[in-house]
């Protein structure tokens, strides 16, 4: 049976010219603003992309011109795609709010003649504001191809054993790094998880993601012989969203005479504006701001050659998983 997997990602703008477009495409999903019906979720979408464009923007212009998700999804693409046989399996990337899209990845699997399709976002926690709104965009695209492939969907993959291990790596990395630079002294290294937020209205109506981000953080911090905490940052509005909110647990260690600190970004497998801007020039300068002296960042997996080997296992652990339940008989990989 020949398999299809989609990567699915959410996508950015990839110059300056796309900002806008993509605020607004962003922000007229209806898994984003929650509970504004059609057309007013438009207008406000508008709305919105016109006022946060301007300094959006500028904040792109700071880490490149454009979003560099692309590139790094391109390169995570076609890794996978090199450890799976030929013939059998092919690989297409799609973004939620931007090109490639998911219509346009299903057209390819659909052309090559793929039997089943396996979604595999990458998104380690399930939301419905992430993984949730691509799996309803996959089907609605399907219903507008009128293609009924078999389907096995990868809600998550939190505390999955080899990437919780490459994530450690990226900790113990950064670690490392602070403390070589301790010069002989004693000050103790705080390890500060920063995973992207959530309004309290969309987790209050079950959304599991703060489970998975649990997950992820027992896997990753077992065995972890330095102090830590877990931070939540890219809230937007005035709403209230899942806490500690970064900035305030970054003043928090600063008035506690914590000087070093290492910030894991854990709901990112690349760099983008959450961590080239936001972690690496916002939250770097309000830290020393607030007398953290040593602020270091651990590393996203970016063109890692072991993260497309992360792929491959989650896939095929998801492959005889649908085995095991009878759902299609899937073809085999290679060691």
């Amino acid at each position: 049976m020949k398999t299809g997997i989609v990567l699915l990602n959410f996508g950015g703008p990839w110059t300056l010219s796309d900002v806008k477009p993509f605020l607004y495409r962003l922000f007229s999903n209806p898994a984003v603003l929650v509970g504004v019906p059609a057309p007013f979720r438009q207008i406000l979408a508008f709305m919105i992309a016109q006022i946060k464009g301007p300094s959006s923007i500028k904040n792109y212009k700071s880490i490149g011109r454009g979003s560099p998700q692309l590139k790094w999804t391109t390169i995570q693409t076609e890794g996978l795609r090199s450890l799976l046989p030929k013939g059998s399996f092919r690989v297409e990337m799609a973004m939620r709010s931007a090109e490639p899209s998911i219509e346009q990845a299903l057209m390819l699997l659909q052309d090559w003649g793929a039997e089943q399709l396996v979604l595999l976002p990458l998104f380690p926690h399930f939301s419905t504001t992430t993984t949730g709104t691509c799996f309803t965009e996959v089907r609605a695209a399907l219903r507008r191809m009128r293609w009924s492939p078999v389907i096995h969907e990868v809600s998550n993959w939190a505390d999955h054993p080899d990437y919780a291990r490459l994530l450690r790596r990226t900790v113990d990395e950064a670690v490392g790094r602070a403390e070589a630079e301790r010069n002989g002294s004693k000050e103790p290294v705080q390890i500060l998880f920063s995973a992207h937020s959530l309004p309290l209205k969309i987790v209050k109506l079950g959304d599991p993601y703060p489970r998975d981000i649990e997950r992820t953080i027992a896997a990753v911090a077992r065995d972890l012989n330095h102090p830590w905490s877990l931070a939540f940052q890219s809230r937007n509005g005035k709403l209230p969203w899942l806490e500690p909110y970064l900035e305030d647990e970054l003043k928090r260690l600063g008035r506690e005479g914590v000087k070093r600190v290492v910030v894991v970004p854990i709901s990112f497998v690349s760099d983008h504006i959450e961590t080239l801007f936001e972690l690496d020039q916002l939250y770097a300068g309000l830290a020393k701001t607030h007398g953290i002296t040593h602020y270091y960042r651990a590393r996203c997996f970016n063109g890692d050659p072991e993260f497309p080997r992360v792929l491959r296992s989650i896939f095929a652990d998801a492959m005889t998983s649908q085995e095991r339940l009878g759902v299609a008989a899937a073809p085999r990989l290679c060691a």
